[in-house]
């Protein structure tokens, strides 16, 4: 089976390819754990909660039209609800390239961060609305 070297994600934020300013991207999958241990079993019990899903994405900076403060900078400010959507590779989703897509929000955002000589990068999670991912491999 192959390896994987990330050297081709593919990013998209509300419908813009920002593939060419990423420096680092995750996609982070949890769910609360919940309690049901009662007095009738001899040890913990835990069932699944609630889904609390994100992207993390470094961008390096770029105040440009239609670049990275210029479409952040909105999606914070006007407090809307936006598709991000990550692939391992640029190539056409498949079972070895799938597609991770949610509906997101941006609670955090800072435009400007570095030292001096210091490549501007802003790292920024996309938490998703209402847990729900979608993953596609066609």
């Amino acid at each position: 089976m192959p390896k994987l070297v990330l050297r081709d994600c593919y990013v998209v934020v509300n419908g813009t390819n920002f593939s060419d300013h990423v420096s680092s991207c995750e996609i982070q999958m949890s769910k609360d754990e919940v309690e049901t241990t009662n007095f009738s079993g001899s040890g913990r019990e835990r069932v699944h909660g609630l889904q609390d899903n994100s992207f993390t994405v470094t961008f390096q900076q770029d105040f440009a039209a239609a670049s990275v403060d210029d479409v952040l900078f909105p999606l914070w400010d006007t407090e809307i609800e936006f598709t991000v959507e990550i692939r391992p590779r640029s190539g056409a989703v498949s079972a070895s390239n799938p597609r991770y897509t949610g509906t997101c929000i941006l609670l955090e955002y800072q435009p400007l961060s570095g030292d001096v000589g210091d490549l501007s990068e802003t790292e920024v999670t996309f938490n998703v609305q209402r847990g729900t991912f979608t993953r596609a491999t066609s």
